[in-house]
């Protein structure tokens, strides 16, 4: 049963995963990343979502999604090599950079003293994405770009975090 201290931390420190992705695509990319006023819309271009729940004070599905002009640039940058968008390579690659920008978040979480897990992260490849969330529960998704291009990071939160379709 969700109780208001539960959603309080639900919504609360939202902030903490746009931070993860500016540190880690710094670190581990060399870049810096621009917030973007506008959504950025992708309905109409090849896409790919790395996605991790965080489960404990709080109740999370983040995401991390890229079109497929910024996922090739970041994977490239990222891996060191290049990798086409339809190689198995490129699953691997958003899946760890989306664990790192997770754990990131939980390191972030953890000094607000909040605490969570992480899953195992899990990779779509679509022509479009949408955040569908259920009943009593919200999301959170920021638009950026960087020199590698225009990509989304976000989070679902509530009861039943969600889903990404």
């Amino acid at each position: 049963m969700e109780t208001a201290e539960t959603t309080t931390a639900n919504v609360q420190h939202t902030e903490c995963v746009a931070q993860a992705a500016a540190q880690i695509l710094s670190a581990t990319c060399g870049v810096e990343i621009e917030p973007l006023d506008e959504d950025v819309d992708l309905a109409t271009s090849n896409v790919i979502i790395g996605i991790i729940s965080l489960v404990g004070d709080i109740e999370w599905s983040v995401f991390l999604g890229m079109p497929s002009d910024t996922a090739v640039a970041t994977s490239a940058k990222f891996a060191g090599f290049e990798i086409p968008f339809d190689s198995p390579d490129m699953g691997d690659a958003i899946g760890e950079l989306t664990n790192m920008v997770a754990g990131q978040v939980k390191l972030n979480l953890d000094q607000k003293g909040v605490n969570s897990d992480i899953s195992l992260p899990s990779v779509i490849r679509a022509e479009s994405m949408t955040v569908l969330v259920q009943r009593h529960s919200s999301v959170n998704k920021n638009c950026f770009t960087s020199e590698l291009g225009k990509f989304w990071i976000g989070v679902t939160m509530g009861r039943s975090p969600g889903m990404i379709a």
